[in-house]
């Protein structure tokens, strides 16, 4: 089943919420990742796996709507909001960018992995690591506006449920 099918969770009361606009760049990009982790380390001290989860997809998301919703032109706006409870991270990202294509975020999985490290492909695990650290993710499109949001457990998942991720 596709992470988009799976229903979200309510995990109770939130502990934590942050909210900002920033601009699409690199820079912003990284500052806003920084403060949020921050803010997570500080009040979830325990929660080491949700909160390396939430900054490996935090980072996908965002590089993505800079790279490929804005074209990589550092003009636009993306408005970042976190929710935290004890159990989950929420993370909702709306844009202003280009659509996703198909209006779906792209099926992709773990392609082969050469041996070699000068042959390793540049990019195509982003995906891949969205959907294996979250728990539900959904996509939409509003008029010109794109929401993303994805739900990341901040309790590591069983190892059988995580995919098998060794090249053959």
């Amino acid at each position: 089943m596709s992470n988009l099918a799976r229903q979200p969770r309510n995990f109770g009361a939130p502990r934590l919420h942050f909210e900002d606009t920033i601009n699409a760049d690199p820079i912003s990009v990284r500052d806003t990742i920084l403060e949020i982790m921050r803010r997570l380390q500080s009040e979830f001290p325990s929660q080491s796996h949700g909160i390396i989860s939430t900054e490996i997809v935090l980072a996908e998301v965002l590089n993505n709507i800079t790279e490929h919703g804005y074209q990589e032109s550092n003009l636009g706006d993306v408005t970042v909001s976190v929710l935290c409870t004890d159990d989950m991270i929420s993370v909702e990202t709306r844009d202003y960018g280009l659509p996703m294509p198909g209006l779906n975020p792209p099926e992709t999985g773990l392609v082969d992995i050469p041996m070699e490290v000068d042959d390793l492909p540049e990019g195509g695990f982003g995906w891949f690591f969205i959907r294996s650290l979250s728990s539900h993710m959904e996509y939409r499109r509003s008029g010109s506006k794109n929401i993303f949001c994805v739900q990341i457990p901040t309790a590591r998942e069983e190892p059988d449920k995580m995919p098998d991720t060794k090249p053959t």
